[in-house]
């Protein structure tokens, strides 16, 4: 097949991105790629096994442009993306709603991917994207949007070699990704001290916001509760492998929530809030545990003993791994394309 996958061009596309939605796309990339033709429309310095072509050969990143432009050279990687329609089999787009104002204009079939939350203005005007096909991430997912074309689920995955197994934690929680009332960081903070152990915090905090003055700063004294600022690739993993559990309280429904299978794959395990997809990543009581309150995530720390770290790994191993996520997406994008070729006979 050869394979056209569209990423946003605000960071760049490489497996140990901090970001989860570009290190996703990379292995994505670099998957497809032994079997397929690939090629990558990004930014110019991302670092993946195919082809890429960029509208920001001068810049890193849209980030480098003055923030009334940016939007614009998102649009222009669209454009060229669809601009060379002709020369792929598919598309698989990963902006939640660009590539619709191109896809009817192209005898190439799209795929979507949406990464980020929709409110119902974008959701109506992607209904009217109906030659658009979507592939979700849960089955959560399609419950949150019932009336987009949904054409199969794939579970992401993670690099299991990356995310390497210890069986030997170390003696605290952590809580991993931005720090904002919607993920739940106070809760994590909350059920720690009341469960008796130390919570370890990763990830960007928005400390102009009152949230982070009245929930989370007053309670950060460097022992019980540690705040690290944004980890790095590698000391992300560090802490992972090392962490007794990591601890999920999202409030929000998610559409997957990748931090959660890169904790599993170093065999630590999961507490999470009964919302979105938690329930199908984490197997209640045997990979971490569900939970719907802060009495139940003090409950879960306590027992967290009872897990067997080689059941998370094993979980990740069996359901998220790379070569699995990849699979799902070469059998979608041909059934795609067969199916296009029918209706165009």
């Amino acid at each position: 097949m050869k394979i056209a996958q569209l990423s946003l061009n605000y960071y760049n596309t490489e497996p140990n991105s901090s970001h989860a939605i570009y290190s996703h796309v990379a292995w994505l990339c670099n998957g497809l790629a032994k079997e397929n033709e690939v090629t990558l429309f990004a930014s110019p310095k991302s670092k993946v096994d195919c082809k890429i072509e960029s509208v920001l050969n001068d810049q890193a990143s849209v980030f480098n442009l003055k923030e009334d432009i940016r939007k614009y050279y998102t649009q222009l990687l669209s454009s060229k993306c669809y601009g060379s329609a002709k020369n792929f089999d598919i598309i698989h787009s990963h902006f939640n709603i660009t590539h619709g104002f191109f896809s009817s204009l192209v005898s190439t079939p799209t795929i979507a991917s949406v990464h980020f939350p929709i409110d119902d203005n974008l959701y109506k005007i992607m209904n009217n994207f109906q030659n658009v096909r979507y592939v979700s991430f849960s089955q959560a997912q399609r419950k949150s949007l019932p009336k987009l074309d949904w054409v199969g689920n794939i579970y992401h995955g993670v690099d299991t070699e990356i995310f390497s197994f210890n069986p030997k934690p170390k003696p605290y929680l952590f809580y991993l990704g931005r720090v904002t009332e919607q993920k739940g960081v106070h809760l994590a903070i909350e059920a720690a001290k009341a469960a008796g152990m130390q919570l370890i915090i990763a990830g960007y905090s928005y400390q102009d916001e009152g949230y982070w003055h009245e929930k989370i700063e007053k309670y950060i004294d460097g022992t019980t509760v540690r705040y690290v600022g944004e980890a790095n690739f590698e000391q992300k993993i560090e802490y992972l492998r090392n962490a007794t559990a990591l601890l999920f309280p999202t409030q929000v429904n998610e559409h997957f929530g990748y931090v959660m299978i890169e904790a599993m794959s170093c065999g630590t395990p999961v507490i999470g809030w009964k919302n979105g997809a938690v329930s199908e990543v984490i197997s209640d009581k045997k990979t971490g545990y569900v939970v719907d309150s802060v009495k139940g995530m003090v409950k879960a720390i306590k027992n967290i003993d009872k897990i067997n770290r080689r059941a998370p790994r094993e979980r990740v191993e069996k359901l998220f791994s790379i070569e699995k996520m990849v699979s799902g997406y070469q059998k979608v994008y041909q059934r795609v394309i067969d199916d296009y070729r029918i209706k165009n006979q």
